[in-house]
């Protein structure tokens, strides 16, 4: 798989929680994508109470490390602070604007995070395709997935619907998918078809309030929406406003259990069903 899927280096399940190995029906395979440490890739996890067999993600560390740390880094400059003060961030985001609109002096500013930022979207797309090998190889045990990400994770998650889209299994492996601030385009990509391929509830968590994300996907890409800004207007995708709970891109590290216990994933559901089908 890694030779097939060139360049990721880093790729490994770990198990968190308390029910492993004791023949669980469902599994939960939860990533994270804005990371300082790898002890992040876990800690958003932590404590969630639920009855399933849960993974913990570990990919590509080296890369989101670095556009972490270069978008953190960015956010306590005095540019970005000036910035701020000047609420040049939620104009920009309340309108959705074009590259054009935006201060020349954000636009260099954030220069030095595209080629970090471009390789780590490139690796979750690549990681993506990855993780759909792995469930269609059944190594969950053929059991209904859950798949859970928030930021680049997110991007992981659309990136493996996609992959099993081209396959002709439908939603028979995943059956659960939450995108919490995900980093994707909303008319550039084929939401219909990653819909498709969850037997269950298709959630996208976004808030208006997280202009780092906008920033780092590129202001050029507004026009074209992004899921973590904005609803994604797609039959059976269900949008949750988290505005609320996340101030900023890094809340996610801290708040992802509490916007998962107001989702109430254990609520029974009905399962998805496309025009098509219905008629």
């Amino acid at each position: 798989m890694a030779r097939r899927t060139g360049n990721i280096d880093e790729f490994e399940f770990i198990a968190i929680g308390d029910y492993h190995n004791q023949g669980r029906l469902a599994v939960e395979i939860l990533i994270s994508g804005f990371v300082f440490s790898k002890e992040d890739y876990v800690r958003p996890w932590e404590g969630q109470i639920d009855n399933m067999e849960r993974f913990v993600l570990l990919w590509e560390s080296r890369n989101l490390i670095a556009v972490s740390t270069a978008i953190q880094d960015w956010l306590t400059s005095s540019i970005a602070l000036e910035l701020m003060r000047q609420g040049a961030m939620m104009t920009v985001l309340s309108s959705l604007v074009a590259a054009l609109a935006l201060p020349a002096v954000l636009l260099s500013a954030t220069n030095f995070i595209d080629s970090k930022w471009s390789i780590a979207v490139d690796r979750s797309d690549k990681a993506g395709r990855l993780l759909a090998e792995v469930l269609l190889k059944g190594y969950q045990g053929n059991r209904p997935v859950t798949l859970i990400g928030y930021s680049l994770g997110a991007r992981v998650i659309f990136s493996c619907l996609q992959a099993l889209s081209e396959t002709e299994r439908n939603a028979e492996l995943v059956e659960r998918v939450v995108l919490l601030g995900a980093p994707i385009a909303i008319k550039d990509e084929n939401w219909e078809a990653a819909r498709k391929m969850v037997a269950g509830r298709f959630i996208n968590a976004y808030s208006t309030k997280d202009w780092m994300l906008g920033v780092a996907f590129r202001a050029s890409l507004l026009t074209n929406g992004l899921a973590g800004l904005q609803p994604v207007d797609v039959q059976g995708i269900e949008n949750v406003d988290v505005t609320d709970t996340i101030e900023g891109h890094s809340s996610y590290l801290w708040s992802t259990r509490k916007i998962l216990e107001r989702l109430e994933l254990e609520v029974c559901y009905p399962v998805f069903k496309s025009k098509e089908k219905e008629e």
